[in-house]
């Protein structure tokens, strides 16, 4: 292939990209209602000599050489929006209140449609095909859309998968990437404290939760800085405090909800054993009913070896040798994208969106918008991984 004819090619559809990806941040749809979206995307695969088929419901799987022997790799994108409002004033903000674009999947999806337009040119130049897969629901509804893509047979015949991340949280002209895990394991945590209510005027008749969910919001503190030590590995969130309805009114119960982030299993039972010491001890303490309740979410995202070798190497082709690092990684985020990187070899990137002297909304910020000079970088990078693993 040659890469100034591809960008050349690119840099032709960038405008149609850009309005693609402004139609889809205006109009964001939340996990598995990605009607719209889904409708956008099969017509322009179509358009462009594809047969796509229903995945997940709101996701679609597309084969570039379906009958075609050799290796069969994977490029995945996500295509929802988050249950948030969205701020500021873009000229395509989003028009649905309580629905927002705040963590790129417009930008993921709108480079994976690129991707496809350049490859249906050049199909005839791979030995081996490469599957698209535009997936549903990343951000964790009903367990999120990969697990339910992998039940249904997305990876069947696959080899490898590549999926990439907006990150605005680094510097713009950077890819990260490493070896083993880049993403944490993720759990809910939501506890419960049922005491006893009454008036404000009288808290020595009572069995405040109140003052028992705080305590153990403070409790919950040392459950890494004390019970992990130096080496930390996990972060243990409160982000949710809810209790009460009135300002002379002790309730009867108060409800905490936050989210644990871990990197390994060791890891993980400890912070469980000690977040069920501290309930124990402070239920004792305080004479209150404390209920635990913890859900495992997306497993650890653990990149192949052999994969993110492939990503860092032609990163430093396209970008430049000091472009490409694993700095900061692994990171505590989670990413569902984790179920293919446990049932195949896989490697995800990251392409970074912070501007030098600004304050760039970071992800899941309501001002937050995808920096569209990504969207033929995304490209390219897409496209040389395909090349380099179907040549």
């Amino acid at each position: 292939m040659n890469w100034d004819d591809i960008r050349k090619d690119v840099e032709a559809l960038r405008k149609n990209l850009r309005e693609i990806r402004h139609d889809l941040h205006q109009h964001p749809e939340l996990g598995f209602e990605e009607t719209r979206t889904q409708g956008i995307v099969r017509k322009w695969l179509e358009d462009h000599g594809y047969s796509p088929t229903d995945s997940a419901g709101t996701g679609l799987i597309a084969d570039l050489n379906p009958r075609r022997d050799g290796p069969t790799i994977a490029l995945r994108a996500d295509m929802d929006a988050l249950p948030m409002d969205e701020g500021g004033d873009l000229s395509y903000r989003s028009i649905s209140q309580g629905k927002a674009h705040a963590c790129g999947h417009d930008g993921h999806t709108t480079i994976l449609m690129g991707t496809a337009a350049i490859l249906a040119r050049h199909r005839e130049a791979f030995d081996g095909n490469v599957r698209l897969l535009f997936q549903p629901a990343e951000e964790g509804v009903r367990g999120g859309g990969a697990t339910v893509m992998v039940a249904q047979g997305a990876l069947e015949g696959v080899d490898e998968v590549y999926g990439l991340h907006s990150w605005p949280g680094w510097p713009k002209g950077e890819l990260r990437v490493a070896p083993g895990p880049v993403m944490a394991q993720v759990f809910t945590l939501d506890i419960t404290v049922r005491g006893k209510g009454g008036h404000g005027s009288q808290p020595q008749i009572c069995r405040d939760p109140i003052v028992a969910a705080c305590h153990l919001v403070s409790a919950i503190q040392t459950v890494v800085s004390r019970g992990l030590g130096f080496e930390g590995g996990a972060v243990v969130s409160v982000c949710c405090f809810r209790a009460g309805t009135t300002h002379n009114v002790i309730p009867d119960e108060a409800v905490l909800s936050g989210t644990i982030r871990t990197f390994d299993e060791a890891t993980s039972n400890r912070v469980l054993e000690r977040l069920h010491e501290v309930v124990r001890g402070t239920a004792q303490s305080f004479g209150v009913q404390v209920e635990l309740e913890i859900d495992s979410g997306f497993p650890v995202l653990s990149n192949d070896s052999g994969c993110a070798e492939v990503v860092a190497r032609i990163g430093k082709q396209v970008m430049g040798e000091g472009a490409v690092s694993a700095k900061d990684l692994p990171m505590a985020g989670g990413e569902d994208f984790a179920y293919y990187a446990q049932n195949r070899p896989s490697a995800f990137f990251f392409l970074g969106a912070q501007l030098e002297g600004e304050d760039t909304p970071v992800c899941h910020h309501p001002r937050f918008d995808f920096d569209d000079d990504l969207i033929p970088l995304g490209i390219e990078l897409f496209l040389r991984i395909v090349a380099d693993r179907l040549s």
